[in-house]
């Protein structure tokens, strides 16, 4: 039986993810959107929509929810649709309090629905082949992990919209960091126990307008309007000419050197799992290149991989021999995985399984990025319970 979907936001994410995977999928089928705002109904002929998310709860033809609404915004969504007995695909992070995600644990408890968040990553073939690695034994026992994400778009995609302001967002750590942060996670099996982590805003809000400018930018200074735009680094005409970026024509274009903006650019993050393991982890939002990489030390070797040149490399540490795994496989759907992504959604929905990337998973993924900007407000190490 073909699985109905209610899809509950319908910005960049939510209308791409439901136009190019689930209506791609011959197990699915959309029933209903949803979106605040009204945004992309017209890509959506013939389906029902609604300004109201309710509406797709109470729909009976709706089975499940794909929710990428804000951050912000999930628990009050994936209480309600638990307590309609759809089954939940909801877009990462969890929420982005502590609070608000122990809400949605203490509601959840006794679902019996399929729950799955968002983490791709661990459905990206790469990503996956590497967790085959460490299981496998080819490195022996991990003992270190070093990451480091370099994003030459940090401007364009968090610092135009709702991302910019930590009582939307929290931090950044949990908007991009945390899909590395939950790889870690995964490939030590492991629970984080001490985090220290350091942050600052250099580069974009009113740090950047001093620097750039000598004083605080207007607030309602916006690309578009901007007599700099042509040369400015963070413009999305420039962001456009230079680094071919465009996810959307109407996209934020509210001055990313704007003193509102309260979130770090850039953040270091030192976790000690329970078993011993140890992560330093890197984000930074101003980079020239993109590139997520990962250097993995086991008692047997080293493991070096990379998202750009999709090669693993395996380092032995007592012979001289190295091994190199390259994936070609083209990914054609808007992030890594997606489609395995719904397609492990899909096994939970029909056979109960317990998905990948779950709800205790997605737990530990933001609890971690919350206790990691907890102790940069803080400037001390955090203990996580």
């Amino acid at each position: 039986m073909s699985i109905g979907f209610g899809i509950i936001g319908l910005g960049n994410r939510g209308y791409k993810y439901a136009l190019h995977t689930i209506m791609k999928s011959k197990e699915c089928h959309i029933e209903m959107v949803c979106d605040a705002h009204g945004n992309h109904f017209d890509q959506f002929p013939g389906i029902s929509n609604t300004k109201e998310f309710t509406e797709v709860l109470e729909n009976p033809k709706v089975d499940a929810v794909f929710i990428a609404t804000p951050d912000d915004t999930h628990a009050e969504i994936v209480i309600q649709a638990a307590k309609h007995k759809k089954h939940i695909l909801c877009e990462k992070p969890l929420e982005i309090s502590r609070e608000k995600v122990q809400e949605i644990q203490v509601a959840l408890r006794d679902f019996e629905g399929a729950f799955e968040v968002g983490y791709v990553l661990r459905y990206a073939r790469l990503f996956q082949k590497v967790k085959s690695y460490l299981i496998s034994g080819a490195i022996g026992d991990l003992h270190m992990i070093n990451v480091m994400d370099h994003i030459p778009y940090g401007g364009y995609a968090y610092f135009h919209d709702w991302h910019r302001k930590r009582e939307t967002s929290t931090s950044l750590l949990l908007q991009k960091a945390t899909h590395s942060l939950d790889i870690v996670n995964w490939y030590v099996d492991a629970k984080p126990r001490e985090i220290a982590a350091f942050g600052r805003l250099s580069t974009m809000g009113k740090p950047g307008a001093l620097k750039k400018f000598g004083k605080e930018v207007a607030s309602d200074l916006h690309c578009r309007t901007c007599v700099i735009s042509d040369s400015c680094e963070e413009s999305i005409q420039n962001i456009l000419k230079e680094k071919k970026i465009s996810w959307s024509e109407n996209w934020p274009d509210s001055c990313v050197f704007n003193s509102e903006i309260d979130v770090d650019d850039h953040q270091t993050v030192m976790v000690q799992y329970e078993n011993g393991t140890q992560l330093a982890y890197q984000l930074c939002l101003f980079g020239a290149y993109y590139k997520r990489e990962f250097h993995i030390f086991g008692s047997g070797g080293e493991l070096r991989f990379d998202d750009v040149s999709n090669e693993i490399t395996i380092y032995d540490r007592l012979r001289n021999e190295t091994v190199t795994y390259k994936n070609d496989y083209a990914e054609e759907q808007m992030e890594p995985g997606d489609e395995e992504q719904l397609q492990d959604f899909i096994l939970a929905v029909q056979t109960g399984k317990k998905p990948i990337s779950n709800l205790e998973s997605s737990i530990t993924a933001a609890l971690l990025a919350i206790d990691a900007q907890a102790s940069i407000d803080q400037k001390k190490m955090i203990k996580s319970d």
